[in-house]
């Protein structure tokens, strides 16, 4: 090997070797940190769950409208029913606190009242 073929191949070597180092770097969940994302895109709710979550709050909000107008209590449960056959939302107030809570047909908590 000449002088000009080892300088030649030493030079190759040491390109790639930088350009190997300056090459983005690929983060754990596959995307490049190059592209100015520094984080992963967020988690998108489920469709169902964001509407249940918004017909929790449509029903309390009926409800608790109802009791401030001082509707009775046959009046509010026409309105109870009429909330569970249209959203497929229970709202009860709860026990321990006297506050509203709304829940899902298989008894999950949607939503609830906060103290003001």
């Amino acid at each position: 090997m000449n002088k000009t073929t080892k300088t030649l191949v030493i030079s190759l070597v040491g390109a790639f070797a930088l350009l190997y180092l300056l090459m983005p770097k690929k983060a754990k969940n596959g995307t490049s940190t190059a592209s100015g994302m520094k984080y992963p895109e967020p988690k998108v709710a489920d469709d169902k769950a964001l509407k249940d979550k918004e017909n929790a709050m449509i029903g309390l909000e009926a409800m608790r409208s109802a009791i401030n107008s001082n509707e009775s209590k046959t009046e509010l449960n026409k309105l109870s029913s009429m909330i569970f056959q249209d959203y497929g939302v229970k709202v009860m107030p709860n026990k321990k606190t006297g506050l509203l809570r709304a829940m899902s047909k298989d008894g999950k908590v949607l939503a609830e009242e906060e103290k003001v």
